[in-house]
Order: C-alpha cells, then sequence, then structure tokens
C-alpha cells in the first residue's frame, strides 16, 4: 500500500488517470487499477454527491440548451432564474474550496513490471503517482 497526503483536485485527476487505463489488458494491472478506483470513489463520494446540481437547475440547463443561440431568450431566463443561478454558483464555489482541502489516501501501488505493454506516455502520466 502507498499513502498519498495530497489536495482532492489531485485525487480526482488521479481517479480519472485511472479510468483512462481501466480497459488495457492485464490481470494484475487490471485488479490493482479496479481497487484503487474503488478506494478513491468511496473517499471522494462526499465531494460528488456535493458537485450535483439541484433539479430545478438541471431543469434550467436543459431549457438554455433548448433554446440554442437565442441569446435574447437565454438572457431573459437567465434573470427571471437568479436565485437559482446564484445559488449554483455558491454551490461551484463551495466545491472548488472542498477541491483545496487535503487529504491522505491509501492506494495499491502499480509496479512497473505489470504495466501493460500497450500503454502509453499519456497513460503513464495520468497514474504516476501510483507507480513504483
Amino acid at each position: 500500500m502507498l499513502t498519498l497526503k495530497t489536495k482532492n483536485r489531485e485525487f480526482v485527476d488521479l481517479i480519472n488517470g485511472l479510468f483512462k487505463v481501466q480497459d488495457l489488458q492485464g490481470v494484475r494491472f487490471g485488479l490493482v487499477v479496479s481497487k484503487n478506483i474503488r478506494i478513491l470513489q468511496q473517499e471522494l463520494k462526499d465531494l460528488e454527491e456535493a458537485s450535483l446540481a439541484s433539479p430545478e437547475f438541471i431543469e434550467l440547463s436543459q431549457k438554455v440548451n433548448s433554446l440554442g443561440e437565442d441569446t435574447e431568450a437565454i438572457a431573459k431566463l437567465e434573470v427571471e432564474s437568479t436565485a437559482l443561478v446564484e445559488e449554483r454558483k455558491k454551490q461551484l464555489e463551495e466545491i472548488d474550496k472542498m477541491m483545496e482541502e487535503s487529504i491522505e489516501i491509501k492506494l495499491h501501488s502499480i509496479k512497473e513490471d505489470i504495466l501493460p505493454e500497450n500503454i502509453t506516455a499519456s497513460q503513464i502520466t495520468s497514474i504516476d503517482k501510483l507507480i513504483k
């Protein structure tokens, strides 16, 4: 096991990197990747739940998207929904603060000898904190 202490933002980047490599071949590699994804999902669950938009905001967003390029209608809709838009902005500010919080998580290291042959440099970079 490997203990990492860093900001939530970096753990979000790391889980995204693990998602990028989860379909690569290799049983031992796949097991380590899968275990780490589960650990990170559990540790970041509060962050994910806090970032969910309210049903009302989702509905507003769908209405805005349906208006396409009609900037006048979009502006009118945003004015009518000022409180909802402000609420979402505050929510995103709180998420940003949470992303900067440091936490410590124990993860499984990935040994170089189990890396798949077809892994790319970009994929390695996205999980390099776990490679030992």
